[in-house]
């Protein structure tokens, strides 16, 4: 029983362990290109020393700068477009161990009932909505017509005012 246990997780955990694996192999290949790029860089560099150290030219010297960044340039895009073409691999790998695991889910037996499951929530879940829709609506309706006034209060009659008593001077 545990023999079974531990076979049946090991066979769906294989996807997970396969882009374990595809995504090692690729970011070996990165650090190697990086590695042997950085050498190349590290050592060109201190040649173009030396060599710049030699000339008594200025204009030599300029001729020994374009040289090496043209060289420079031509390295790095090399490099690029390798470590390009391994994140590119990398992914297509990926892309199908996903698809091949997807393509096998759909396969098992007890998702066909968890998709039928899905639909017939999705279908109760839009009609319950539908409803509360309607009934919202309703209300809306009878606020957009108008109003009836109440009727008006009359204001408060004002009192007269008090008569000044006149006052003799």
């Amino acid at each position: 029983m545990y023999d079974d246990l531990m076979k049946d997780v090991q066979e769906k955990m294989q996807p997970a362990i396969d882009v374990a694996e595809v995504n090692k192999k690729a970011l070996e290949t990165l650090f190697s290109l990086q590695s042997e790029y950085v050498t190349d860089f590290v050592d060109s560099s201190v040649a173009q020393l030396k060599a710049l150290s030699e000339v008594k030219e200025p204009k030599e010297a300029v001729e020994l700068q374009v040289e090496f960044f043209k060289a420079l340039e031509s390295k790095t895009t090399a490099t690029a477009e390798k470590e390009l073409a391994a994140l590119n691999s990398a992914k297509e790998e990926i892309s199908e161990i996903v698809e091949k695991s997807l393509s096998e889910i759909r396969e098992m037996p007890y998702m066909s009932d968890f998709n039928k499951f899905l639909t017939e929530a999705a279908e109760a879940t839009s009609a319950v909505v539908a409803n509360a829709t309607q009934t919202e609506a309703a209300p809306a309706e009878k606020a957009a017509a108008p109003a009836k006034k109440a009727p008006a209060k009359k204001a408060p009659a004002k009192k007269a005012p008090a008569k000044k008593a006149a006052t003799a001077e």
